[in-house]
């Protein structure tokens, strides 16, 4: 969400003063945030094939 707000901010601050500049800006933190909500998902999937016995430590 932070992203997403952040992105927002820059852009219309961006747009103010260049309208090209605002457009490389966009799409640059637009694939940021593609990558990072896929580099999430991956991450869920691989916790996901973990059993318990590998995620919690035992207790002593």
């Amino acid at each position: 969400m932070s992203h997403l707000l952040l992105a927002g901010l820059a852009v219309s601050g961006t747009a103010l003063a260049s309208a090209p500049l605002a457009l490389v800006t966009g799409t640059v933190l637009y694939a940021h945030i593609v990558t990072d909500v896929a580099w999430d998902i991956r991450r869920l999937r691989r916790r996901s094939n973990v059993t318990a016995d590998e995620i919690v430590p035992p207790s002593r």
